[in-house]
Protein backbone atom coordinates (compact mmCIF):
# COMPACT_ATOMS: atom_id res chain seq x y z
CA UNK A 1 0.00 0.00 0.00
CA UNK A 2 1.44 3.34 -1.06
CA UNK A 3 0.46 6.30 1.14
CA UNK A 4 2.20 8.86 -0.99
CA UNK A 5 -0.09 10.34 -3.50
CA UNK A 6 2.14 13.02 -4.98
CA UNK A 7 5.17 12.25 -7.09
CA UNK A 8 7.20 15.34 -6.05
CA UNK A 9 10.91 14.98 -5.64
CA UNK A 10 12.46 16.19 -2.36
CA UNK A 11 14.48 19.39 -2.53
CA UNK A 12 18.09 18.26 -2.72
CA UNK A 13 19.62 21.64 -3.39
CA UNK A 14 20.93 23.76 -0.49
CA UNK A 15 21.72 27.39 -1.15
CA UNK A 16 25.15 28.05 0.41
CA UNK A 17 25.60 31.75 -0.30
CA UNK A 18 23.78 33.02 2.85
CA UNK A 19 25.73 30.58 5.03
CA UNK A 20 29.03 31.60 3.44
CA UNK A 21 28.19 35.30 3.81
CA UNK A 22 27.42 34.84 7.49
CA UNK A 23 30.61 32.83 8.05
CA UNK A 24 32.72 35.46 6.28
CA UNK A 25 31.18 38.23 8.37
CA UNK A 26 31.92 36.32 11.59
CA UNK A 27 35.54 35.77 10.56
CA UNK A 28 35.99 39.47 9.74
CA UNK A 29 34.36 40.49 13.03
CA UNK A 30 36.61 38.19 15.08
CA UNK A 31 39.74 39.32 13.22
CA UNK A 32 38.97 43.00 13.82
CA UNK A 33 38.05 42.64 17.50
CA UNK A 34 41.09 40.54 18.38
CA UNK A 35 43.33 43.11 16.68
CA UNK A 36 41.88 45.88 18.84
CA UNK A 37 42.16 43.81 22.00
CA UNK A 38 45.83 42.91 21.52
CA UNK A 39 47.04 46.42 20.70
CA UNK A 40 48.00 49.05 23.20
CA UNK A 41 50.16 49.30 26.26
CA UNK A 42 50.92 46.35 28.46
CA UNK A 43 49.09 46.68 31.78
CA UNK A 44 51.14 45.49 34.70
CA UNK A 45 50.16 45.81 38.35
CA UNK A 46 53.34 46.14 40.39
CA UNK A 47 53.54 45.56 44.13
CA UNK A 48 53.48 48.56 46.45
CA UNK A 49 56.46 49.71 48.47
CA UNK A 50 60.11 50.59 48.00
CA UNK A 51 62.18 53.75 47.85
CA UNK A 52 61.93 56.28 45.06
CA UNK A 53 64.47 56.17 42.25
CA UNK A 54 65.98 59.23 40.59
CA UNK A 55 66.31 58.72 36.83
CA UNK A 56 68.47 61.87 36.44
CA UNK A 57 71.66 60.05 37.47
CA UNK A 58 71.19 57.34 34.87
CA UNK A 59 72.23 57.86 31.23
CA UNK A 60 69.90 55.34 29.64
CA UNK A 61 66.81 53.85 31.26
CA UNK A 62 66.14 50.28 30.14
CA UNK A 63 62.80 49.00 31.35
CA UNK A 64 62.01 45.32 31.06
CA UNK A 65 58.38 44.39 31.73
CA UNK A 66 57.24 40.93 32.81
CA UNK A 67 53.54 40.08 32.73
CA UNK A 68 51.84 37.47 34.89
CA UNK A 69 52.25 34.81 32.19
CA UNK A 70 56.03 35.27 31.98
CA UNK A 71 56.21 37.16 28.68
CA UNK A 72 59.00 39.72 28.51
CA UNK A 73 58.40 43.14 26.95
CA UNK A 74 61.25 45.44 25.94
CA UNK A 75 60.85 48.59 23.83
CA UNK A 76 57.40 47.59 22.57
CA UNK A 77 58.32 44.08 21.47
CA UNK A 78 57.44 40.75 23.08
CA UNK A 79 60.08 38.15 23.89
CA UNK A 80 59.77 34.67 25.37
CA UNK A 81 63.35 34.44 26.63
CA UNK A 82 65.74 36.94 28.20
CA UNK A 83 68.57 35.68 26.00
CA UNK A 84 66.97 37.38 22.99
CA UNK A 85 66.91 40.73 24.85
CA UNK A 86 70.58 40.66 25.96
CA UNK A 87 72.06 41.79 22.59
CA UNK A 88 69.80 44.88 22.66
CA UNK A 89 71.24 46.14 25.96
CA UNK A 90 74.50 47.99 26.69
CA UNK A 91 76.70 46.57 29.45
CA UNK A 92 77.03 49.83 31.41
CA UNK A 93 73.36 50.77 31.47
CA UNK A 94 71.08 50.37 34.45
CA UNK A 95 68.18 47.97 33.96
CA UNK A 96 64.82 48.30 35.71
CA UNK A 97 62.57 45.25 35.90
CA UNK A 98 58.88 45.92 36.29
CA UNK A 99 57.06 42.66 37.01
CA UNK A 100 53.36 42.09 37.55
CA UNK A 101 52.52 41.40 41.18
CA UNK A 102 50.75 38.19 40.13
CA UNK A 103 53.78 36.94 38.18
CA UNK A 104 55.32 33.84 39.74
CA UNK A 105 58.71 34.36 41.35
CA UNK A 106 60.23 31.91 38.85
CA UNK A 107 59.69 34.32 35.92
CA UNK A 108 61.31 37.26 37.71
CA UNK A 109 64.19 35.12 38.95
CA UNK A 110 64.82 33.75 35.45
CA UNK A 111 65.08 37.27 34.01
CA UNK A 112 67.38 38.51 36.77
CA UNK A 113 69.54 35.39 36.52
CA UNK A 114 69.76 35.74 32.73
CA UNK A 115 70.84 39.37 33.07
CA UNK A 116 73.49 38.49 35.66
CA UNK A 117 74.83 35.68 33.46
CA UNK A 118 74.92 38.16 30.58
CA UNK A 119 77.24 40.44 32.56
CA UNK A 120 74.75 43.04 33.80
CA UNK A 121 75.29 43.97 37.43
CA UNK A 122 73.08 47.05 37.77
CA UNK A 123 69.58 45.54 37.90
CA UNK A 124 66.69 46.95 39.98
CA UNK A 125 63.10 45.93 40.62
CA UNK A 126 60.43 48.60 40.25
CA UNK A 127 57.32 48.83 42.45
CA UNK A 128 54.53 51.29 43.04
CA UNK A 129 55.54 53.94 45.55
CA UNK A 130 53.44 54.15 48.70
CA UNK A 131 52.57 57.65 49.88
CA UNK A 132 53.33 58.39 53.53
Amino acid sequence: MNLRTSKRKPIAQIILSPILDLTLMLVIFLAVTTEFMSGGEVRIKVPKGGASVSYEKVKTVNKILIDKWGKIFFKGKTYNDIKSVLPLLNKGDRIYIRADKEAPYMYVFTVIDGLRKGGFSSVSLVGERVSK
